[in-house]
Formats: structure tokens, C-alpha cells, sequence
């Protein structure tokens, strides 16, 4: 099992991390051509092409990977029946946009979600080749097409920018890499369409697949409820910049948990009625992200001016602060968001279900404190409140529940982590004392100070032996 992880973890991080700055670099060029309207409307779309993408998968993705006894044909059959379902979804996205511009009084959202219905289209016919590949543990596949198409949509979105494309080059690049990650896998797979219609594979994987859709279902109007509110009651560019700082917040989770957990379920299935087997795999995993998401959130919100500026320009100053308080919460999102790779690993999507219900009701609940108190600001300082409940209600969940574990025993986990972070703090805060001007030279010193003080912490402390244990072991 550790050597399945080890080659999944590096096959996932060459397609992360190398993903991650190709998307780095086209942010940062179409932030500087783009204003924040443009941006802005294209995060209130955003939010629901993702609630569309989730309708046509329906649970479907990891209810293929979890189920061992699924054939060929069945599996062209399930190819038949998501691809039924993407042309239906993609046909209500493009309607859909007649409410939006009802809803933000914007009637440019009538041809923007039928052009985007594109992308939806092709992400649904995409649901049963990824899964396929990642059941079979091709990870090399998996993200060699997801770099391809994000490179090409790239190139494409930059040159319509400099066009003066405007928010099409937005669009635009998203059907792109929809089109392309999706011919690849197939491609990869060889999977085609079947003249039979039994639904014998859908009963196969239902029960599985209405519990995952019914946590995703939830999952995604508490994890959206603040784009979706801030969007309707403060505007375009308020949303604008809460959505920049977000996406900043979710950028350690894209370079950590993209290279975990798309590799958890697939590998750790293999021992769903092996709690124990799992549980030990697991808290090595929860140790080191805690190790460096601690340290991590420490460094985003200390330098959260730097690192706006830098990135997308002084003309993003209101997403500063957003991004200082939500950045303290970066260690707690790469944690919590590996718990649904646990519960489907364990077969317990129904728990899985339950445990994202009561996470809704907190975010949904914190959200819409912030969003009564009137400002984006109070906005994100109760999100983060709320994240920190909601992980002591998901991972008692997971810990005691499932794993059937004990709380003390896994939070022992976060000791030495908690530990690094203060340390960080500190010396990042004599490091401010120099007052460092030039934002590019504060943020290199600024990173090797934190670079250093982790370094030397693993080599004083037991986490040395800790990681060349993880890393050495058969």
C-alpha cells in the first residue's frame, strides 16, 4: 500500500505542482488585463457551473472507483448514461443564465452560460473516463491530461486577453481545457458508447453515489452560500475581491491535497474493512500537511499585502484583509478536506453525508452572520470561525465514528505542528522589524526566514526521524 501512495503522491505532484504554476503565471497576466467587474461576473458563473457539474456526476466518479465488481460493459453503459446526463445539464445551464441576469440584473449572463454550457458538457462525458483511470491507479494519465488542457486553455485565454476579449477570455480558456482533458482520458481509456441501456450498473453503484451527490449537493452551497450572497447583496466588486482573496486561501489546498487526494480513496479502498490499516497510513498524512499548513497560514497572513500586490497589483488592495484572516484557516482546510477520501475509502458514504450536513450548517451559518454584520471583512472573520468548529465536528466524525479511533490520539498529531507555528510567528515578526519596502525583496526574505526556521525545526526536533520513517518505508 505505502509504494501504491508513494508513486500516486509523485505521478499527482509533477501534474500539480507544474499545473500550479502554469495557472500562477496566467492569473497574474490576466489579472493585470482584466478589471475586478470581469472577474467578478465571471465568479458568480463560476459558482454554479460547479453546482451543474456536480448534477450531471451525481456521485457517479468515486461510486465507479469504490465498486470492485463493475464490468466492461457496465462501465460503457455508465459512459452512456453520464453523457445523457451532461447533454441534459448542459441544456438547463444555458437556460439558467435568464435567471441570473434576472437575479444580478446583468443580461450578459444569457450568452455567457450558453457558451459555458460547452464546458459543462464536456466535464460531464469526462466524469466516467477520470474514474476509470483513477481506479486503475493511473495517475501519470490522469494528470498528464489535465496540464495538457490547462497549457493549452492558457495560451488561449492570455492571447484573447491581450485582444481585449475581456471577460470571454475567461470563457473561453475554461471550454478549452474542458475539451481537451476530456479527449485525452478517453482516448487513454478507449472507452465507447454501448447499445445497451441496462440499468443494472446504475443499480450497482446507487447507494453509494446518492450519498456521495447528497454530500456534494450540501458540500457545495456551504462551501459557495458566501460567493452566491456576497454576489446579490454587495456587488460585483465586493465579490470581486472576496473571491481573490478565496482563491489564494485555496491555493496550498491545490498544491497539497491535489497530490493527496485524488490518490486516498483509490489506494486506501483496497482496505475498506481494515480500520486500523487506514488510520495509521492516515495520521502520517494528517501530521505532515498539519506540519506545514500550520506554519504555512502563519506565512500567508503576516505577508497577505505583499502577496496580493505581487500577484494581481495594488489595485486588489480590499482583498488584503480578507486574505489575512481566511489565510489563518489554510491549516484547517488541507486537514478537514481529506476526511471525504476517508469516508469513501471506508465505504461509509452515508456517514459521509451526515457529517457534511452539520459542516453546512455552521459555514452557512457563519456566512450569513458576516454577511447581517454588512462587510466583506466581517464576512471572512466569521467564515473562519466557523471553519474551526467545523473541524472538530468533522474529524470527531471520522476519528471516532469511522476510524473508530480516539479524538486525544489523533489531535497528539498537532503538537509539534502547533509548535513550528508559534516559532514561525516569531521569527517572521522580527523579520517586519526591517521594514522592507520592495514587496518582491520582502517576500524572498520573508520566504527563506520561513523555508530556514521549518528546516531547522525538522532537524532539532523528532520530526526528523518522523519524515525519513514516512519517506523510507516499505
Amino acid at each position: 500500500m505505502n509504494n501504491q501512495l508513494k508513486t500516486g503522491f509523485f505521478y499527482t505532484a509533477l501534474g500539480t505542482y507544474s499545473n500550479f504554476v502554469l495557472q500562477l503565471v496566467i492569473q497574474m497576466v490576466l489579472s493585470r488585463l482584466l478589471t475586478p467587474k470581469d472577474y467578478g461576473v465571471v465568479a458568480i458563473m463560476q459558482v454554479f457551473i460547479v453546482f451543474f457539474a456536480m448534477l450531471i456526476e451525481a456521485g457517479m466518479g468515486p461510486a465507479i472507483i469504490q465498486n470492485k465488481t463493475l464490468t466492461d460493459e457496465d462501465n460503457r453503459v455508465l459512459f452512456n448514461f453520464s453523457a445523457v446526463f451532461a447533454i441534459g445539464i448542459a441544456v438547463l445551464f444555458g437556460l439558467f443564465g435568464y435567471l441570473l441576469s434576472w437575479i444580478y440584473g446583468n443580461p450578459i449572463y444569457q450568452t455567457l452560460t450558453w457558451i459555458q454550457a460547452i464546458s459543462v458538457l464536456f466535464n460531464g462525458l469526462n466524469i466516467v473516463p477520470t474514474a476509470l483511470l483513477n481506479k486503475e491507479k493511473q495517475f501519470k494519465l490522469v494528470n498528464i491530461s489535465i496540464v495538457s488542457g490547462n497549457l493549452v486553455a492558457g495560451i488561449v485565454g492570455v492571447t484573447l486577453a491581450f485582444l481585449g476579449a475581456g471577460v470571454y477570455a475567461l470563457i473561453t480558456s475554461a471550454i478549452i481545457s474542458a475539451v481537451v482533458n476530456f479527449s485525452l482520458n478517453r482516448f487513454f481509456t478507449k472507452i465507447s458508447f454501448n447499445r445497451s441501456w441496462n440499468t443494472r450498473a446504475l443499480k450497482q453503484i446507487w447507494n453509494f453515489s446518492k450519498n456521495q451527490f447528497g454530500f456534494n449537493f450540501i458540500n457545495y452551497f456551504s462551501r459557495n452560500s458566501d460567493n452566491i450572497l456576497i454576489g446579490k447583496f454587495m456587488g460585483a466588486a465586493p465579490l470581486a475581491n472576496y473571491n481573490k482573496a478565496y482563491q489564494l486561501l485555496l491555493l496550498p489546498n491545490s498544491l497539497f491535497l491535489g497530490v493527496v487526494n485524488p490518490v486516498l480513496q483509490p489506494v486506501l479502498s483496497e482496505f475498506q474493512d481494515e480500520p486500523e490499516k487506514i488510520k495509521e497510513v492516515y495520521y502520517k498524512i494528517i501530521h505532515l500537511l498539519a506540519l506545514l499548513g500550520m506554519s504555512f497560514s502563519v506565512f500567508l497572513s503576516l505577508m497577505s499585502k505583499q502577496i496580493i500586490f505581487f500577484m494581481f497589483g495594488t489595485q486588489w488592495q480590499m482583498a488584503v484583509f480578507p486574505f489575512a484572516v481566511l489565510a489563518l484557516t489554510v491549516w484547517i482546510q488541507l486537514t478537514v478536506s481529506t476526511t471525504g477520501s476517508i469516508f469513501q475509502a471506508r465505504n461509509h458514504a452515508k456517514r459521509l453525508l451526515y457529517t457534511g450536513s452539520g459542516g453546512a450548517v455552521l459555514l452557512v451559518s457563519s456566512i450569513i452572520i458576516g454577511i447581517i454584520l454588512g462587510s466583506v471583512n466581517r464576512v471572512a472573520i466569521s467564515l473562519s470561525i466557523g471553519f474551526l468548529v467545523n473541524f472538530f465536528w468533522s474529524f470527531y466524525q471520522l476519528i471516532v465514528k469511522s476510524l473508530e479511533g480516539k479524538m486525544l490520539g489523533f489531535l497528539k498529531e498537532f503538537i509539534f505542528p502547533l509548535c513550528l507555528a508559534v516559532i514561525m510567528f516569531g521569527a517572521l515578526k522580527l523579520v517586519s522589524l526591517l521594514a522592507i519596502s520592495n514587496i518582491f525583496l520582502s517576500l524572498v526574505v520573508n520566504g527563506l526566514v520561513f523555508l530556514a526556521v521549518m528546516a531547522l525545526f525538522i532537524a532539532v526536533t523528532p520530526e526528523r526521524k518522523y519524515i525519513k520513517m514516512i519517506v523510507r518505508k516499505e
